[in-house]
């Protein structure tokens, strides 16, 4: 079964960079906050870039930069400490060699924004 989904849309927030402490070392997160936008609604998806080409590539944009993404789908399931009770996420994924993060240059509407 083949898990590949592309994203088209405007970034909302500057890249965030999240080190995880792991066995053995740390790595690096890189996170892009992105709206999807049609005429009747915007969803907007988290995106975590594990991959260090794609990661150099994202954290080189700003926000209003309109994001090319191809990556996998995700669910992270977790317990909350505090309640005890089951959490989760779904988000698109990058891992290294198995997907990508381009720019398609800014949105009309963040020129604007600037200039006011």
């Amino acid at each position: 079964m083949l898990n590949r989904v592309t994203l088209t849309g405007k970034l909302l927030d500057a890249p965030k960079v999240r080190t995880i402490e792991a066995r053995g070392g740390s790595f690096e997160i890189t996170s892009l906050w992105i709206e999807v936008a049609s005429e009747h609604r915007a969803d907007r998806f988290t995106v975590e870039i594990n991959c260090p080409k794609a990661a150099k590539d994202a954290r080189a944009m700003k926000a209003g930069v309109i994001a090319e993404v191809v990556g996998v789908l995700r669910h992270d399931r977790w317990k909350a400490k505090g309640t005890g009770q089951w959490t989760g996420k779904v988000f698109v994924a990058i891992d290294p060699g198995e997907g990508t993060v381009r720019s398609r240059g800014m949105a009309a509407d963040a020129g604007r924004a600037e200039a006011a």
